[in-house]
């Protein structure tokens, strides 16, 4: 009686692991295996499965191995369920990156040079640069085994993709889903666009940067005559004070008011625990407490902002109010922060919370209404 064949054949122990995986990946190409899978799964349910898409003008590096491996793992999974997966690979051909490698290779810099080039020029540039590593990115993807059709890629550049994103809008519209609003970007003045959380992350890195306080006068027809109540306001971004609308206090954290010794005709408000890291350690010293709030007894008071260049609306919402915002802390600063909607993403998140106006002075092309002194870009 003949023993059965063994269903399965053990690897060859005297044989490199790199060349077996060679002769299997050479092996699928030659039987066409990733084609005649999606064959055998044609009648199944569509699982549908667009690749998010690199960047060709980039080397692929070991992070989009993993990222990849995972991605195969979910289509293979749903292959296995009997689905139908179709795996369109794509190109992301716009941006801010393809645009720098290129001012590399040019040896340009910013927006007045790619003028200066001409901008059908740079397209054209650009264009052939997206390709510049797409045999190496097909190369990773065939050598880790992720199975991606290759042949009909989605490209970005191309009309038909950028149709597509205006069908979408289309009907995103006629659903009623878009609505016209702000959003809060960074901005690359050497650039001339805005900048992408992504964009932002490529060249991000921690620096010190000076903060500013300001004294900003109370509105209280209740205070003494003749003395001047100011709050003691902290910011890391001066150049928006132009744009104020409003002041944010922690509605827990307690406040104290105190006036300079041999002095009585003003006091400074700030929040008691942050009193010894502004003033001084022996602040006690030079200073006597007159009163203190929680940030809940402040809040809706008024105030005058610093700089009166940009008018408000008409039909404006409220300004120039403290308001209790649970992101102020004791940690930094003076514990009463300035709020300017159009240049920051808590603040204009706070300013649609509360009905704040946003006070934008710079315009579409990203310069400064001529309305406001300025002088060299430079508000004075």
């Amino acid at each position: 009686m003949t023993a059965a064949a063994p269903r399965f054949r053990l690897l060859p122990a005297d044989r490199p692991a790199d060349e077996l995986e060679l002769e299997v990946l050479e092996r699928w190409r030659a039987e066409r295996l990733f084609e005649r899978t999606l064959a055998e799964r044609s009648a199944g349910v569509p699982w549908i499965f667009f690749d998010g898409p690199p960047t060709a003008n980039g080397r692929p590096g070991i992070h989009h191995v993993f990222a990849r491996t995972v991605k195969d793992l979910f289509c293979r999974h749903r292959s296995m369920l009997g689905h139908h997966v179709p795996r369109k690979a794509g190109w992301d051909t716009h941006g801010l990156p393809v645009e720098i490698e290129v001012e590399k290779e040019l040896g340009i810099k910013g927006k007045q040079d790619i003028e200066r080039l001409g901008v059908e020029a740079f397209n054209r540039r650009c264009r052939e640069s997206v390709w510049k590593y797409r045999a190496e990115w097909e190369r990773l993807c065939e050598r880790i085994a992720h199975w991606m059709d290759y042949d009909a890629p989605y490209v970005t550049y191309t009309n038909d993709y950028i149709e597509s994103e205006w069908w979408a809008l289309k009907m995103l519209y006629e659903r009623g889903l878009l609505y016209k609003g702000h959003k809060i970007l960074p901005y690359c003045a050497r650039c001339g666009t805005s900048l992408s959380s992504h964009e932002v992350a490529q060249g991000y890195e921690d620096v010190e940067d000076p903060s500013v306080y300001v004294a900003m006068d109370l509105v209280d027809k209740a205070a003494p005559a003749g003395v001047r109540r100011r709050l003691l306001v902290w910011t890391t971004t001066p150049w928006t004070l132009v744009s104020n609308v409003a002041l944010a206090v922690h509605p827990e954290l307690d406040y104290v008011e105190l006036r300079k010794k041999s002095v009585t005709d003003w006091t400074i408000l700030l929040a008691a625990a942050r009193a010894g890291a502004v003033l001084g350690a022996d602040y006690t010293d030079r200073w006597d407490v007159v009163q203190r709030h929680t940030g809940a007894q402040l809040a809706g008071a008024r105030y005058r902002r610093p700089l009166d260049w940009v008018p408000f609306p008409a039909d404006g919402g409220e300004h120039e109010v403290i308001l209790a915002a649970d992101f102020v802390s004791a940690d930094d600063g003076s514990g009463i922060v300035h709020m300017a909607p159009a240049f920051g993403a808590d603040d204009y998140a706070t300013g649609q919370k509360h009905g704040l106006v946003m006070l934008n002075p710079v315009n579409s092309r990203g310069e400064f209404d001529d309305a406001i002194p300025h002088v060299g870009g430079l508000w004075v």
